[in-house]
């Protein structure tokens, strides 16, 4: 009866370790622990690729915007905006400034009424002229 019990458990570990193996559990668990929240932030979204959270990031601790800003993504069939971590609903969106990530295309002609207030690569912080 020992055995049996012994036999099942053996067989737990062994699933247990495969799986936590196959899904990088203890790579995961040592980056969790080693990067700090922004390293994480960054890693996972991109600063200035991906849904460009650091840039955004970026904009909003230096400018400290008193109203939610509009970010534009210029591949948003593969990578969502990443207003929702910066949306404060005591705010009001303001139409005036822009950060648009990922812009390959022609600034100038999709934005002429703007001016770049901000660039790093092909994110861009702009602001509508008066």
């Amino acid at each position: 009866m020992s055995k049996k019990i012994n036999y099942k458990i053996f067989l737990l570990i062994v699933l247990i370790l495969f799986i936590s193996v196959k899904y990088n559990f203890f790579i995961n668990t040592y980056g969790l622990v080693k990067k700090d929240y922004p390293n994480r932030m960054n890693s996972v979204y991109g600063h200035c690729s991906k849904e460009g959270y650091g840039f955004t990031k970026f904009i909003h601790d230096k400018y400290k915007p008193k109203y939610n800003l509009t970010s534009i993504n210029g591949q948003p069939q593969t990578y969502a905006n990443v207003d929702g971590f910066f949306y404060d609903k005591k705010k009001v969106t303001n139409e005036k400034f822009k950060i648009l990530v990922n812009y390959n295309e022609n600034i100038s002609a999709n934005f002429k009424d703007f001016k770049i207030l901000e660039k790093n690569k092909n994110c861009y912080f702009i602001k509508k002229n008066d």
